[in-house]
């Protein structure tokens, strides 16, 4: 996803850009005079285009005061930016070609590439040109710090390190006491007013039924609940009635799709490659139902960690286990590669750094990537601690192999999977079948054309010219092995004389030639290495006996074929020949056949018909009975091999899935992030800063994954539990209590309940690491169950809600969108698992080719069944804010954009849908039209329809009818409540959750 020198923004651009080349900073930045009225526009152009691209892109580590080891250039003042490093000035105004920034910007190969995990959009790039041509204006101020002196040593202290929240060891908080007798049934609502209380804010009550109902249906299963089911929550007298709610629907299959699409956001899932050459990846599927069917038996999550790092070194008491164990490694090869870099090495460097990117922020919610070039600059991570890393992932095999039949193409790991044993003999036998056939078949066919003359070295003997004798004409003494395996031969094949009894064998042709006169004699032999190469060869012609030597060991220089021995008197008829022998020879001798060029003119070969002995009609007839029952064996053998294949055990599962390098060993540090300036050795091992206890000693005879593995999921780490019960908290309640999820460092934000998340993850462990159990104590917390509505006053004192006075109201994902669509339709397709593009060809996508795949046999599956193909994601995901396949996605942004509006009025696939979902409606005549809106409007949104809403509907679905003049009167019903249907799809309440 990232090459190996993503040096997080600028930071090779940086070390590049350094030198004031005798000048002051003040002469430097001094830009060219710009005219008062522009200015202003050429600053407003730098706020709106320039600062913000500096901000996402490049600030992380180029800001502040510069390193003189690795980032010296700093980028966040217009001196900064002006003044330039060790190849020139980054910015010149108003001159591009001496401003470097474009050279990096633009991933010159000259030079170097920023940001280097990914080339910026042509536009911003274009932006940063305009900005130069107006001579660069920028409002910043400030002076470049001066360089610290060059560092000698870590200067981590990982004492004073570990002060900060997310690094402190893991303890159990004292829960608060409060005042409410409401609040005080859970220690998350006691945590949680106990902050409102030190706020001063008031919570608003707890949410309907009705509410209540639609939330937990979509935040569990991702689907809305029928009319059926909010009745019966609605009307159920228990007590507990809302406790069973979320105990029914965490057992549903339906769980594990959606909170398992949670987790696929982490692993950047996808069904293909993406980036230079996007091949498919036929097994990926594998992974995906291997996440789902792990949140539907809520494995612990320790486990689960432990599987996706390591899960092929882990021990297994049966194949069904050891399949999982494998499956779930797949995590680590599921990201996009640059499989077309020549530069093996660093392919394999590239892939270690994404390895170590997103292993970091998935389970630590770290940002480790940031030290690959240098210790990283907000975070007590040094260089060391990437590398000792890189060493572990680096001795993991994830690389394998080639595609597409080129050596420049790579591949990646995939594994076998444990079969049964009669599933192994049923394999082989079909395979040992089918070979005895397809051999059977190719023999007649050969043989078939042979007899028709249909092969393309019959046919090219046909239209040689002159006279030629082919070896099957030929006069043989001594035993010669007849031979294709040279595909270089003419008619049916070549003979050859087994490299035996030299000085006992000879060949001898006899033309049949039409007319006396001189002729240019050729001999025709499949040369290669191991045949000989003095071959004697003689000639009988009118000047008597003539004897030439030829080599063998290389082809004939004429067509690969052929060899000229000269040119000869020959009378008419056959009184001459040329005789071959393997006499003194020293390696195979290989005859082919003799061609007799007249060097007057003469017609081919077809039109004289010499040198072709006559067949007797005994022959011909056996010849033409052989031919028929040749033709009749091939039929018998396709239908066969057809019959075969359609009826063929299951193929041999293979599993995406990473191995273990034969010759494991620690790395060197890549100074600057270049692997080819690599400098001292470190150890593998872990983050120093997360190690509370004594970190494990990696085996010198594995690549370290398992160590990793469980020091990732030991109940000491502070990191891990923490990171997965905000990432719970954020799906439940639309933000995290630390609402940056996936970084935990200082660049993220604080925790606005830092005792509540501990008080979780102590929790979290203590049980057992159950994400279900996790899930059901938020759920049935007061906390959860507040209503989502405003109040002006609160929202004066907390408008960003940070201490949940109220529920936030949460837009639907993508899924859930669509997925809403199709069950309220009756179209949705509620299969389990399975693959989604074993139609697709290897290339996924080919630049070359603009072939339309056939109809997806998933259009109607959920969504998380969809095939997510890097480049081409379905277009129902993207609109609603999909995250891109080739990153990890932690918080998925939330946009409202006119194409979401567009998508829904115009998209045939809602207009299939509501045209689909107007049809259930009126399947039943007893109704009455007011009752279906009620019942369109309990689908859709979750509640009744009020009085206004009735009237306006059916308001709106007569004018239609009486409108529709082109239809009958059903047709054109059908048209009008397909056409509200949409309407409420489109609606912003469909789409949100209170």
């Amino acid at each position: 996803m990232r090459p190996f020198l993503n040096l997080s923004c600028l930071l090779l651009l940086v070390t590049a850009l350094n030198g004031f080349n005798g000048q002051s900073v003040d002469a430097q930045v001094q830009s060219p005079q710009v005219a008062p009225q522009n200015q202003q526009a050429g600053v407003e152009f730098f706020e709106n285009k320039i600062r913000p691209v500096l901000v996402e892109h490049c600030y992380d580590c180029h800001s502040g005061e510069p390193d003189p080891e690795n980032a010296s250039f700093v980028l966040d003042t217009r001196a900064g930016i002006q003044q330039g490093g060790d190849s020139g000035k980054a910015v010149v105004p108003g001159n591009l070609k001496q401003s470097l920034i474009l050279q990096a910007l633009e991933h010159d190969p000259e030079f170097y590439a920023m940001p280097p995990d990914e080339k910026l959009p042509a536009q911003v790039i274009a932006n940063f040109r305009k900005w130069i041509q107006m001579g660069a204006p920028d409002p910043r101020k400030g002076n470049v710090p001066s360089s610290p002196k060059q560092k000698t040593e870590l200067a981590f202290d990982f004492d004073k390190e570990r002060e900060f929240w997310s690094f402190r060891p893991l303890k159990t908080p004292m829960v608060p006491e409060v005042k409410s007798e409401a609040w005080s049934e859970s220690a998350i609502d006691r945590f949680v007013k106990a902050k409102l209380d030190e706020k001063k804010l008031t919570p608003v009550e707890i949410a309907d039924r009705r509410t209540l109902v639609r939330r937990v249906y979509f935040d569990l299963t991702g689907l809305p609940p029928s009319a059926d089911d909010i009745s019966k929550f609605v009307n159920d007298p228990s007590p507990q009635a809302y406790e069973h709610l979320i105990d029914r629907l965490l057992n549903s299959p339906l769980y594990g799709e959606t909170w398992g699409r949670h987790w696929l956001d982490l692993a950047r899932y996808a069904d293909s490659n993406g980036l230079d050459i996007n091949l498919t990846f036929y097994n990926a599927w594998r992974y995906r139902d291997y996440v789902i069917q792990a949140f539907n038996e809520d494995k612990p999550y320790n486990e689960f960690v432990r599987e996706q790092i390591a899960g092929d070194l882990l021990p297994y008491e049966n194949d069904d286990e050891r399949t999982r164990n494998i499956v779930a490694t797949g995590f680590l090869v599921m990201g996009a590669k640059m499989l077309s870099e020549r530069d093996k090495e660093k392919l394999r460097m590239d892939v270690v750094d994404e390895q170590i990117d997103v292993t970091g922020r998935a389970f630590m919610g770290m940002t480790l990537g940031c030290a690959r070039c240098h210790d990283h600059k907000f975070d007590p991570i040094p260089m060391t601690d990437y590398y000792a890393l890189a060493g572990i992932f680096r001795s993991t095999e994830t690389v394998h192999g080639n595609r597409l039949n080129n050596q420049f193409v790579s591949g990646w790991m995939t594994r076998p999977l444990p079969i049964k044993p009669e599933h192994a003999a049923a394999l082989k036998k079909h395979a040992a079948d089918l070979k005895t056939l397809e051999d059977k078949l190719k023999a007649d066919s050969d043989q078939f054309k042979q007899l028709n003359g249909d092969t393309k070295q019959q046919k090219r003997l046909k239209k040689l010219a002159g006279i030629v004798v082919d070896d099957t004409q030929a006069m043989k003494t001594g035993a010669w092995k007849e031979s294709v395996y040279s595909k270089n031969y003419l008619g049916v094949g070549y003979v050859h004389d087994m490299n035996e009894d030299q000085g006992k064998k000879t060949i001898r042709f006899t033309p049949d030639l039409p007319a006396a006169g001189k002729y240019e004699v050729r001999f025709a032999f499949a040369g290669s290495k191991g045949r000989a190469d003095r071959v004697p060869v003689t000639i009988h012609s009118l000047q008597g006996a003539k004897t030439v030597y030829v080599d063998q060991t290389h082809p004939g220089p004429i067509d690969g074929v052929f060899t000229s021995l000269g040119s000869f008197e020959f009378d008419a008829g056959n009184a001459g020949a040329v005789e071959v022998s393997n006499k003194g020879a020293s390696g195979y001798v290989v005859v082919d056949a003799m061609q007799f060029i007249p060097q007057f003119k003469l017609p081919k070969q077809n039109a004289v018909l010499v040198a072709k002995k006559p067949t007797a009609s005994s022959e011909q007839a056996a010849r033409v009975a052989k031919i028929k029952t040749l033709e009749a064996s091939i039929k018998t053998l396709t239908a066969q091999i057809k019959t075969l294949k359609a009826n063929s055990p299951p193929a041999a599962p293979m599993a995406l899935a990473v191995g273990e390098q034969p010759d494991p060993a620690d790395y060197r540090i890549a100074r600057r992030g270049n692997i080819h300036q690599l400098g001292d050795k470190v150890d593998r091992g872990f983050l120093t800063i997360a190690s509370i206890q004594e970190p494990p000693e990696v085996s010198p005879r594995q690549s370290g994954r398992l160590e990793l593995a469980n020091w990732l999921s030991q109940t000491q780490n502070p990191l891990t539990s923490r990171v997965i019960v905000n990432r719970v908290w954020k799906h439940l309640f639309g933000n995290g209590l630390v609402r940056s999820v996936d970084n935990f460092g200082h660049l993220g934000e604080q925790p606005t309940h830092s005792e509540l998340l501990d008080y979780l993850a102590q929790q979290f462990v203590s049980e057992g690491w159950s994400i279900k159990t996790l899930i059901r104590e938020i759920m049935v917390s007061r906390t959860y169950q507040l209503r989502s509505e405003f109040n002006a006053a609160q929202y004066q004192q907390d408008p960003g809600n940070h201490y949940i006075w109220r529920m936030n109201r949460r837009r639907l994902s993508a899924e859930s969108i669509r997925d809403a669509v199709l069950s309220i339709s009756g179209k949705i397709d509620l299969k389990q698992g399975g693959s989604s593009v074993a139609h697709y060809p290897e290339q996924a996508i080919s630049p070359n080719k603009n072939a339309k795949l056939k109809q997806n046999p998933s259009e109607f599956r959920r969504s998380v069944y969809l095939p997510i193909v890097r480049g081409n994601v379905p277009p129902s995901l993207t609109v609603f804010d999909f995250p891109a396949p080739e990153m990890l996605v932690g918080n998925r942004p939330v946009t409202t954009v006119p194409a979401q509006a567009l998508f829904m009025m115009n998209s045939p696939f809602v207009v299939g849908q509501a045209q689909a979902t107007a049809e259930r409606l009126l399947k039943d005549s007893s109704q009455t039209d007011r009752e279906r809106v009620s019942q369109v409007y309990l689908a859709c949104l979750g509640r009744d329809a009020t009085a206004t809403e009735q009237a306006e509907a059916l308001q709106y679905i007569d004018s239609l009818v009486k409108s529709d003049m082109n239809s009958d009167k059903a047709a054109a019903r059908v048209k009008a409540w397909a056409s509200y249907c949409q309407i409420l799809f489109a609606s912003t309440e469909f789409r949100f959750l209170n």
